[in-house]
């Protein structure tokens, strides 16, 4: 049989939980805290997991004329959020250039 105290202790700890799973964190105030050399790891901490948007991989020519199929140094990622998107290049796994679009 459940005491009073916990009739109301676990509903209210499933609403907390609850909120804290909804929490919107592609936000104004997390892009802003985008800095130039974060990792992606670092950028993930504020905005979730992001979606691999890298252009696949081609081939180019070197500098010798030779044909190479190098993989991309440069890495895009998308967050998706209410009204707008946050995308961010990432190159040699650092960020370099960050962007906000709207939806």
């Amino acid at each position: 049989m459940q005491t009073p105290r916990r009739r109301v202790l676990i509903p209210l700890l499933a609403s907390m939980l609850l909120l804290v799973a909804c929490e919107q964190k592609i936000t104004q105030a997390n892009f802003d805290q985008i800095t130039n050399g974060m990792t992606l790891t670092q950028v993930e901490r504020l905005l979730g997991s992001g979606t691999d948007d890298t252009p696949a991989a081609g081939y180019g020519i070197s500098g010798a004329g030779a044909l190479s199929s190098k993989p991309a140094e440069e890495k895009t990622y998308v967050w998706k959020g209410k009204g707008f998107r946050i995308v961010v290049k990432f190159k040699d796994g650092k960020v370099v250039e960050k962007s906000k679009l709207d939806n």
